[in-house]
């Protein structure tokens, strides 16, 4: 039982005393979970138990019974002292149950202002405290989530850095613009230093010079930035990870200053995703006129940058006083600056369209490895509730008004420095909270679900759904959450999910999934969507072979002759797959167990055979590598330099990128380090004197 995840989480004190712990957040002590005494009356009709010390506090109730009967004395009045203790607790409990509470770890003040503005509202006393909400201003552990009671939400996805550090969030887009070149040209070209260095050089030539900017992996804030013109000055930096992306250098102004968009995007689920954005946002201008770059004003961070913690320092820069005014200081309203752009004949709703086109696209490209981090945190969650995330979007516009993606942020600012600060951030704050749909009832639902589920494991009659059942409960809870979401969405936007939607974006969604499968070399868990997949509508037509409204036929499986059955046990202990693969010739597996009958048959299988037997003159076996070797292995960005940093017994290796990523149980394609025979042309698309060698299939590719 303490190897189980959930056992550790929950244990029957959590379960009978939830509901009693007090205002202080202290759990009475003695609690008695043989012989709890139910009080009726709590709130919703549950019962809780009564708090006392176990046989003591039986014999104080006996006790204060019979002081009821007998005068009173200093020994009653203690009894009675005592019940009307209990009673106080039992209040309290009840007065618990129709709460919610909530837990911060973060340095703004506009949080437990918004929080507790909320009717029924209250701040957990301390972090061990059975609170509905946490919020947390850095990313949370796996491990810390893991722990979670399933009533609980906090406000971080784990596996987020996926978009959220700036190398992370190149490579994933790479990947899919590398499937998809037109859907995904929305982010500047990028380069991921040191991988990439070789290509990135070749960048700069003498025709025509061209500015790069620099930015840190994990930086924020403007720290670290820079730009550059000539490749001497490119970090050669093997210890750390730098993004280089192309410089936008013909941006779209507004009265002469470059500036770029804060967006909030709330994440409220990742299977299916719940992507909605806020119609409040801000516009960041740079404090200095711009100008184009050139070698003498590279250094100008003022001008080229738009972060509002760099050009908050600068003497000229200036505060907002107006949020309805576009042109009101270096920081404006982005409804304002929209109406702006309205009135100088602008197509607005073009650019909104682009824009949530490009958010949903970024998400979608990281929704497979959201979903298996969920699962595999929460894998008996079926509501796909308990994270969410306020992403900033930062978004750059250029001279032709097409929107770029530049980053992603997993903590955007909360700080209130001036007004227009202080409305867009509160109103983003409370309506993604409303959202969220924080319900006392259905905490307490919860609750009862799982001591109930608890009382049947240990009685050992939990019954547990098939694949297909958990899939239908799911989706039908994913509808009725679409229903409910979309009454209260205040002053956000629904992105996705729709049917509408996951039909727009299904082939790239399918495509993500197919990615991600190749880098993992597993099988990704089928994604919950509103829509009903082609292959279930077919299945309940009339007359369909399964359709529930026509004939149902049992589709029986062919026994297994004896032969069959001995050949799959040999596969199994080759270490094999039980079945072929597609394409797998039955001759080549029986010649291997000297089965002479097998082969006999026609020309075309003996020929076959024959091929399968004599050894290809043109395959050569995989390169024999050691722990700590560095080898070359082909990803969807070309060939890169890895370290080889564990060997399985199933011939897959662990392997370590330059930049930190480590990928596990991998069988990517190697790149040969020996000069090609005379004679021999050099493979297209391979490294000169180097031969490729290993799978190119599911398990043969890797990245980072």
């Amino acid at each position: 039982m303490a190897g189980d995840v959930h056992e550790q989480v929950f244990n029957e004190a959590q379960f009978y005393s939830a509901d009693v712990v007090g205002e202080d957040g202290e759990v009475a002590q003695g609690l008695s979970l043989d012989l709890p005494k139910l009080v009726p009356g709590a709130v919703g009709g549950s019962r809780h138990p009564t708090v006392g010390g176990g046989s003591a506090a039986l014999g104080s109730a006996t006790k204060a019974a019979e002081g009821q009967l007998q005068p009173q004395n200093p020994t009653a009045k203690a009894a009675a002292g005592g019940g009307g203790a209990r009673e106080r607790r039992r209040k309290k409990a009840a007065e618990r149950a129709t709460k919610i509470s909530f837990w911060l770890e973060s340095k703004y003040e506009i949080l437990p202002a918004v929080c507790g503005s909320f009717e029924n509202w209250q701040e957990a006393p301390s972090v061990t405290y059975d609170f509905d909400l946490l919020w947390c201003d850095t990313a949370i552990t796996a491990d810390r989530f893991m722990k979670l009671k399933p009533y609980q939400k906090m406000n971080h996805f784990v596996g987020m850095s996926s978009i959220t550090r700036k190398n992370n969030l190149g490579r994933n887009l790479l990947r899919m613009r590398k499937q998809f070149p037109k859907e995904y040209k929305f982010f500047p070209d990028t380069w991921i230093l040191p991988t990439d260095l070789s290509d990135f050089k070749l960048q700069f030539t003498n025709s025509k010079n061209k500015t790069f900017i620099i930015k840190p992996d994990n930086g924020c804030q403007g720290k670290g930035i820079f730009l550059v013109r000539d490749v001497e000055k490119v970090p050669v930096d093997f210890s750390t990870t730098f993004v280089a992306q192309r410089y936008l250098h013909k941006p779209f102004l507004l009265d002469g200053f470059k500036f770029d968009l804060r967006l909030y995007v709330l994440v409220a689920g990742c299977d299916p995703l719940r992507i909605f954005l806020h119609k409040r946002g801000l516009v960041r201008l740079a404090s200095e006129s711009y100008v184009e770059p050139s070698a003498k004003n590279l250094q100008q961070s003022m001008v080229h940058l738009t972060n509002y913690a760099i050009n908050k320092f600068n003497p000229n820069f200036e505060e907002n006083t107006n949020p309805d005014d576009a042109q009101d200081g270096h920081k404006r309203s982005w409804e304002a600056v929209q109406a702006f752009l309205r009135t100088e004949g602008h197509d607005v709703d073009t650019l909104n369209s682009e824009i949530e086109d490009l958010i949903v696209k970024t998400l979608i490209a990281v929704q497979p490895s959201l979903s298996h981090f969920y699962h595999s945190c929460q894998p008996d969650d079926l509501e796909n509730s308990m994270c969410f995330e306020i992403l900033g979007f930062d978004v750059m516009l250029d001279s032709k008004l097409q929107p770029w993606l530049l980053e992603v942020n997993h903590a955007p600012s909360f700080a209130t420095e001036s007004d227009l600060d202080r409305i867009v951030k509160e109103e983003v704050l409370r309506d993604s909270l409303e959202l969220l749909h924080f319900d006392p009832e259905a905490r307490r639902q919860k609750k009862r679900e799982a001591r109930e589920k608890m009382e049947q494991r240990a009685m050992g009659a939990v019954k547990k759904a098939s694949m297909d059942e958990r899939m239908e409960i799911e989706r039908d809870k994913a509808r009725q959450r679409t229903s409910w979401e979309d009454q209260n969405l205040n002053s956000y936007k629904r992105l996705y999910p729709s049917e509408q939607s996951e039909q727009e974006y299904m082939h790239i969604h399918d495509a993500a999934i197919n990615i991600w499968e190749m880098l993992m070399g597993g099988t990704s868990r089928r994604t919950i969507r509103l829509s009903q997949p082609e292959e279930e509508k077919d299945n309940d037509k009339p007359g369909s072979k399964n359709g529930k409204g026509g004939n149902i036929e049992e589709v029986k499986k062919e026994k297994r002759t004896p032969e069959q059955v001995r050949e799959v046990v040999e596969r199994l202990m080759a270490g094999c797959s039980a079945l072929p693969r597609a394409g797998e010739s039955r001759t080549h597996r029986a010649s291997n167990r000297g089965d002479k009958d097998s082969v006999i048959g026609s020309p075309e299988r003996e020929s076959a055979h024959e091929e399968h037997v004599q050894p290809s003159p043109h395959k050569t076996p995989r390169p024999d590598v050691q722990v700590g070797d560095v080898i070359k292995v082909q990803t969807n960005l070309g060939w890169e330099n890895v370290t080889v940093r564990a060997k399985r017994t199933n011939g897959k290796i662990d392997i370590q990128f330059k930049d930190g990523e480590y990928m596990r149980s991998v069988l990517p394609r190697i790149l040969r380090e020996s000069p090609p025979s005379p004679g021999t042309a050099p493979t297209p698309g391979l490294p000169a004197g180097g031969s490729a060698c290993g799978s190119g299939g599911g398990n043969g590719s890797s990245g980072s």
